[in-house]
């Protein structure tokens, strides 16, 4: 079996890691979904739209904490999408 080639590769270093001499690589593979596998983000239903609900009220309680993106906002949605909601965000942010 020929191995699969990573489809993202990230290499950190920080202050941090420098002090420590490491770094931290990670890759991750392509896979096609199946039934029982876990899914990667959330799907966006009725029930997970609920679940998002107790977290954005959790998520009210926190000062200076901006939540954003697919994790923040716990929905999948297409990155062009995701960069707009960021970049909307920080405007808004530094209106204040």
């Amino acid at each position: 079996m020929i191995p699969r080639p990573p489809r993202s590769s990230l290499s950190s270093s920080s202050a941090a890691s420098d002090v420590y001499k490491r770094q931290v690589i990670t890759r991750e593979y392509p896979a096609t979904w199946k039934k029982g596998d876990e899914p990667y983000y959330p799907i966006n239903d009725e029930k997970n739209g609920a679940l998002y609900a107790q977290y954005a009220e959790l998520a009210k309680k926190e000062a200076n904490v901006l939540f954003g993106g697919r994790l923040g906002q716990y929905k999948y949605y297409d990155m062009d999408k995701v960069i707009r909601s960021a970049l909307d965000m920080v405007k808004e942010e530094l209106a204040r």
